[in-house]
């Protein structure tokens, strides 16, 4: 059935070390699961296993008729024919765009931003529409066994309530930009409203929310701006999340410093933006570079040696025809890569499973190799690699002792996920949105048998269709079939 499958003891919540005690001990939740992918270790399968679960964390992960006779679960869910994995990590997204989902199809990065986004957010973006559109992605994520995103969006304040009031984790990006906006009127406005959430999300301050300082991209935000904003950065030991060398033009456009191009970065150097963030002492461990579908094998290795991090989003990359990142080359040259959606208004889902089969298949069309990329390390992608991209690989991206108990279900026994021969596999190749079951985040049940637990389903619906009649009138000239 796996690769490798092996047993692994249960552990004391302190001293983190073998316990051979006979008593039974009381613990919030026991989920016994035919198959568990733990991620650590790598390629690992194991068979009917149980994760003990309290006060929000793994205490143990051990082989279930040893569980039974040492824990008793104040709730127990037996999923007898699930693969349980790590919740799935969103490295990139604008979450709230789910409102905008195919407002604007079939055209380039330029033509899609000047010609209906940013012209609908200026006309549609506030507090009430991003709530309305952040609730409605917490509830699309669990559904796709999402249990973390990196989101990049406008009145983050408001995003971080969704968070709480739903209990999903994110790491929420203050938005830079150079220019006005439905958030701010400009970049010190922009970081004035930064700091109080810096402050307050601290790493370490929320069990479920870190802040990102999120200056958009090099294209809409000047070097002085990007400066500012990775000093608040470096005070606040938080991460920097940017757009980066997402096209050809922005790449080719600030190499001429050509001014009559809006993908030309706002800078008055003659270099492509990734030498140029680097020139400023930009490029660190602490830069999440979105997109990067453009680089040469020296800016791979730049990116290396900083220990930055890239968000692979190939829907996104493909639909508007930016081009595809080297992925299976930067992992060769030991680059972080995780796996981002992007937004719902061009991808156009937040699915992760149907991102994490794309990436796999795009990786051996690109290099004409079948072994690039393995299901494996995808897997991997979706998971570690994502947390550790956010500094969060202490407490998310495997199923480990002592870390949080995010964690979902998968259904392995319906007619299209039969036969199954390799659980990391099926995850991959054949797993889609509709087999996730159970979600957990920090050991609290949001998605029990395919229901939201802490969203209303009908509440969410009814909210997204008054939102899409507004937009749909206002772009159309009707109320539209919303």
């Amino acid at each position: 059935m796996a690769p490798h499958e092996i047993d692994v003891v249960e552990m004391g919540t302190t001293t983190m070390t073998t316990t051979t005690t006979s008593s039974i001990q009381s613990v919030d939740l026991v989920i016994f699961a035919a198959y568990v992918i733990p991620v650590i270790p790598r390629d690992v399968i194991l068979s009917d296993h149980a994760i003990v679960i309290d006060k929000s964390r793994i205490i143990a992960l051990l082989p279930r008729e040893e569980a039974i006779t040492r824990f008793v679960g104040l709730q127990e869910r037996h999923l007898s024919s699930h693969i349980v994995t790590p919740g799935l990590v969103n490295l990139h997204t604008h979450a709230a765009m789910t409102l905008l989902r195919g407002l604007s199809d079939d055209k380039p990065l330029c033509d899609w931003l000047v010609q209906d986004i940013w012209p609908t957010e200026a006309a549609f973006v506030c507090p009430e529409f991003i709530k309305a559109g952040m609730t409605h992605a917490v509830a699309e994520m669990l559904r796709c066994g999402t249990t973390c995103c990196n989101d990049m969006y406008f009145f983050p304040d408001v995003v971080c309530s969704v968070l709480e009031e739903t209990g999903f984790r994110g790491a929420v990006g203050q938005i830079i930009m150079e220019f006005p906006g439905p958030y701010g009127s400009g970049p010190d406005d922009y970081l004035e409203k930064a700091e109080p959430n810096l402050e307050k999300y601290a790493p370490g301050c929320h069990d479920l929310i870190t802040v990102t300082m999120a200056p958009h991209a090099p294209y809409t935000v000047s070097d002085t701006s990007v400066q500012r904003a990775d000093a608040l950065a470096k005070q606040y030991k938080a991460r920097m999340h940017m757009h980066l060398h997402e096209t050809a033009s922005e790449c080719n456009d600030s190499e001429n410093l050509n001014r009559e191009s809006m993908s030309c970065h706002q800078s008055d150097q003659k270099m492509r933006p990734l030498a140029n963030l680097k020139r400023m002492g930009l490029l660190s461990e602490r830069l999440i570079c979105t997109h990067m579908t453009q680089l040469t094998e020296t800016e791979i290795d730049a990116v290396a040696a900083a220990g930055a991090h890239v968000v692979h989003c190939p829907s996104s990359n493909l639909k508007l025809a930016s081009g595809i990142a080297p992925v299976t080359e930067m992992i060769k040259r030991g680059v972080n890569v995780g796996i981002g959606t992007d937004g719902a208004a061009s991808n156009n889902s937040i699915d992760m499973l149907s991102e994490m089969k794309l990436t796999a298949i795009l990786a051996k069309a690109q290099t004409l190799q079948s072994s690039s990329v393995p299901a494996v390390e995808v897997l991997q992608m979706a998971t570690l690699n994502g947390a550790r991209a956010l500094g969060l690989e202490k407490d998310i991206g495997s199923i480990e002792v002592g870390k949080r108990a995010d964690v979902i279900a998968v259904e392995c026994d319906s007619i299209e996920m039969i036969p199954m021969y390799n659980a990391i596999s099926h995850i991959v190749y054949v797993a889609g949105r509709e087999h996730v079951s159970d979600v957990w985040i920090n050991g609290k049940h949001l998605l029990d048998n395919h229901k939201l637990t802490t969203i209303d389903e009908a509440q969410v619906k009814k909210s997204v269709f008054e939102w899409a009649a507004k937009i749909h009138k206002h772009c159309v000239g009707d109320d539209g079939p919303a």
